[in-house]
């Protein structure tokens, strides 16, 4: 099992620090996420995807995703609004560009909320052939797309295990896999195994935190209703050996540096006792 930050953490921060900070502390990784000022899909010309490919190189770290920022800005997969499909659809697929130009090997991809009025069958058909279409785009370029549950408080179209499996069904693309973000099970009353259960190796990448219970809060690992070390004991025991990215961005706001230094200093202690 690999622990990794997300640049989204460091968004005040030049993409740098990210990288730095997480290679001081001993993190393995780092998640890119796909906004400004970091790594805007659209902004990823050859100077910048050298630059990026030049902090990998120089700081000795993993890219092991590619998150392009997607939620809350009209880029909805599955809403009924023809025009921002079209956007969407070109939006992630240039996310699937940088990812294969810097040799990234998946994209995480949601399904934003579709709108009030939009109809609950219609918006699952309309997400699963998007990823029909994004998947057909990504194999020739080696990438895999990694759909990411939300809680219902965010979008109602992917908030499951159950929903992710359909999706992996009903596309049928072998590079169409899921992950696992800790507060959608806990909003929902899902066990976190039921992920490794009923996913299996499709199940690819996990985003970790703490929780309020409440809301889609992604808090600090020691702050919350969740017991994060017994989370960890969760995941090797189902010999999860991929990445876990620390998502912790309601609390990243006022120091994430402070906020990384700590979180390793917690992961450590906890994995050496597992």
């Amino acid at each position: 099992m690999k622990f990794g930050l997300i640049s989204l953490d460091f968004r005040r921060w030049p993409l740098e620090r990210c990288f730095a900070t997480a290679a001081r502390f001993g993190f393995d990784g780092v998640e890119i996420w796909g906004g400004r000022p970091h790594a805007w899909p659209f902004d990823m010309d050859d100077d910048a995807l050298d630059s990026v490919t030049g902090l990998r190189r120089r700081y000795g770290l993993e890219v092991p995703m590619y998150t392009p920022a997607a939620l809350g800005m009209g880029i909805c997969l599955c809403t009924p609004d023809a025009n921002e499909r079209r956007d969407a659809l070109r939006h992630f697929e240039r996310a699937i560009d940088v990812a294969d130009r810097l040799e990234v090997p998946r994209v995480l991809v949601v399904a934003d909320h579709p709108g009030y009025q939009a109809d609950a069958r219609e918006s699952w058909r309309l997400l699963v052939d998007a990823a029909v279409i994004l998947a057909d785009y990504a194999a020739p370029k080696g990438v895999s797309l990694c759909f990411e549950p939300l809680t219902p408080l965010e979008s109602p179209v992917l908030t499951s295990v159950d929903d992710c499996v359909a999706l992996i069904d009903e596309a049928d693309r072998p590079n169409i896999c899921a992950m696992l973000d800790v507060v959608p099970p806990t909003i929902v009353c899902e066990p976190v195994s039921s992920y490794f259960d009923k996913l299996g190796d499709r199940l690819a990448y996990i985003h970790l935190c703490n929780n309020d219970g409440v809301t889609d809060a992604h808090l600090q690992l020691d702050q919350g209703v969740l017991s994060v070390p017994d989370l960890l004991r969760i995941f090797i025991d189902n010999r999860y050996d991929g990445f876990v990215t620390t998502e912790l961005y309601s609390v990243s706001s006022r120091d994430p540096e402070v906020l990384a230094a700590g979180t390793m200093r917690m992961l450590q202690a906890w994995m050496a006792e597992l």
